[in-house]
């Protein structure tokens, strides 16, 4: 038994020796990669919009810290015309190192309040994350 099975692996081998691939093998090769990646691309996609979104919400809570430190400091917040001009005042204070971008390509929108004693930070892609 085992020289019959032996010689079927023999016969077998050398059949194989030719080099190259058949359609077969490389149409199931093509199937099995095609659904590997129709697997995992969703996926991939949506890690990227959940990076950017946590990345944004880093940028936020980052200005809010800077915000409050201000307060603290100067007992109010910056009052510039526009939030780059409120961001820009954040940087030249030394509160933050440069100024955030949003991942996305959002721009931030600081609101005060009207009585000034609180500000929110939030995207004009993500709208307000991390709360305060």
């Amino acid at each position: 038994m085992k020289q019959a099975v032996a010689s079927v692996v023999w016969v077998w081998r050398s059949r194989r020796r030719e080099d190259g691939f058949t359609l077969v093998e490389m149409v199931v090769a093509l199937f099995v990669v095609s659904v590997v990646m129709a697997i995992t691309l969703p996926n991939l996609q949506v890690a990227g919009v959940n990076a950017a979104k946590i990345g944004c919400e880093g940028n936020q809570r980052m200005i809010r810290a800077a915000l409050t430190e201000y307060y603290l400091n100067e007992h109010r917040f910056p009052q510039e015309a526009t939030v780059q001009g409120d961001l820009q005042d954040l940087v030249a204070a030394g509160y933050l190192d440069s100024i955030p971008i949003c991942p996305s390509g959002g721009s931030y929108v600081i609101t005060i309040s009207p009585d000034g004693t609180t500000a929110t930070v939030s995207c004009t892609d993500h709208g307000s994350l991390g709360g305060d």
